[in-house]
Formats: C-alpha cells, structure tokens, sequence
C-alpha cells in the first residue's frame, strides 16, 4: 500500500508517537537513541528522511525491560506498548509504541492489528570476543526465523511447497508442530531469546548488539558510542544519537551523507491494511482483506 498521498498525515502521526515515546521515558528516567534511517534522518535531514516511512530506535536492555514492566501498570493514553508477552499474534521480538487510534497490519500472511508505530529495538550486551558475538547472531537470528515461520500463514500449496527443497525442511517440520501447538512453541522461542539477551551484564559489557536488528553482523558494535548522547532536531522537536553517531553511522552505512541513487529512494515497508482514523478489529479487517 503506497502512502505517498497521506506521507503528510503518516509522517505527522508517527512524529506524535516519537514524542509520546520521549515524553514517556523522560517521565521514567529512560534513555533511547534514534538508529538506523531515522539516525541518518536526523544527521542529514534533520527529520524524516523524505523517502523513509518509518521511526527506529534502540533502548538500552535495562531501560527496554524497565520500559515492559512500566507499561504492565501505567495507562499511555492513545499509546500502547505492543509486545510479544502480551499479543500472541504479533509475529516479532521486538517492541512497537502504537497509536490506538489507527489500524494497521503488516502483512496479509501474519495478520496481526497494531496502529501506526514507532520501533523500539532492545540493545542488548554481548561478548567482548566480536567472533563470539557473531556466534551469538547467528544463533538467534535461527530463533527469530523459527518465530517468523510459525507466525506465517501459508495456503497449503505453499506449505507443501516447503517439502519441494531440503533447504526449507526444517521449516515445513516447525510449521507441522505449529499447527497442534504454536503457542507452546511460540513461548519457548520467546523464552530462548529472553534467556540469550540476558547473557552478559549490561553495565560490564564493552560490546553491545541488535539481535533483532536487520544489519547481520553491522548491528555488534561498542557500547563506548552510545556514550551521553548528542542532541539532533528532527522536525519540529530533538532527538538523541548515540554520542559518536559518525563512528556509529559509518559502521553500519559507510558514507550516509552521500544520498543513494533515486531509485533507491523508496519506501520499504509492508501495509496490506490501513485505517489512519480508526481502530478496527482483526475479524473486520480480516474480512477486508479477503
């Protein structure tokens, strides 16, 4: 679904979760720093990158579980803090600050309503020893992919398709399972991630990593960037970056201020479904989708 002609609308609403996001952790004691685009956003834009239909953020493990167990007790208003714990449909590790005044599903294969959202990604410690590090990616990024195939929906042609290729067994075997036991299933991978992401102290580690970040071995890097921060504007309000954000830029993208070629000036996200004024159920939606 294109949103070229709402981006006005889409951009302002997921400005305001930003700020709900930073009003809410301000109130907390909680630190975040923008990442990803919306890091190059803030660096070379100073807000969204026009292109760009989304906002991504890291937040420090301690101040990430801190951030589940405030939102179990407090009322965020219009806001919501999806998470994985509390929506078995929602197919992610990850979290998403969610505007309940709006609709909106991903994917038609792993059907699952929010609203308009801001991510937040955990930043988790992890080993000193960088190959060890990539290990531990590798490791959970298997899990993840488990998750993914147990949240997916397949017609049954394309779920015997997946016998066609032994590349693609293992996923027709963790599907079958899913079948009788899914939530089951769906804890225990939860509960392996949960257990990888608390495996080295946070405050004693020199290197930290996105597990669920799509960087591949980019998102280990040392937690020494984070450092205090530095402040950006980012449309009509501030944001914080990691102190080092050029050291942190350029790991991961080389040279951001280099603008890449028009055709790669494109949104990258997925909408089958989208109600910007309204909350609807997912039986409703589901019958829209078809």
């Amino acid at each position: 679904m294109d949103i070229k002609d709402i981006k006005k609308e889409w951009n302002a609403k997921i400005l305001d979760i930003l700020k709900a996001l930073t009003r809410i952790c301000e109130d907390h004691g909680l630190t975040f720093y923008c990442c990803a685009g919306t890091a190059i956003g803030a660096v070379r834009h100073h807000g969204i990158i026009p292109w760009d239909d989304d906002i991504d953020v890291i937040m420090p493990r301690p101040d990430y579980d801190r951030l589940l167990e405030i939102a179990k007790k407090e009322d965020f208003g219009k806001y919501e803090l999806v998470t994985p714990y509390d929506n078995d449909a929602y197919p992610l590790y990850f979290s998403k600050l969610s505007d309940k005044t709006t609709t909106l599903v991903e994917e038609r294969e792993r059907p699952c309503v929010i609203g308009l959202f801001v991510d937040i990604f955990p930043l988790d410690a992890t080993d000193d020893d960088i190959d060890k590090a990539h290990r531990l990616k590798d490791r959970y990024t298997k899990i993840i992919n488990r998750l993914n195939a147990i949240s997916t929906r397949n017609t049954f042609g394309e779920y015997m398709q997946l016998l066609t290729s032994t590349k693609t067994w293992g996923r027709f075997a963790i599907k079958t399972l899913a079948f009788f036991c899914r939530s089951a299933i769906r804890r225990r991978l939860i509960r392996q991630m949960d257990g990888m992401s608390h495996l080295y102290d946070y405050e004693k580690a020199k290197n930290v990593q996105v597990y669920t970040g799509s960087y591949g071995y980019r998102e280990v890097f040392p937690k020494e960037w984070l450092g205090k921060g530095k402040t950006f504007p980012f449309e009509d309000t501030t944001v914080l970056l990691p102190e080092r954000y050029d050291e942190y830029l350029r790991h991961f993208f080389g040279d951001y201020m280099q603008l890449p070629p028009v055709e790669q000036r494109i949104e990258k996200h997925n909408r089958a479904y989208l109600n910007m004024n309204a909350r609807e159920p997912i039986e409703e939606v589901k019958k829209k989708l078809g």
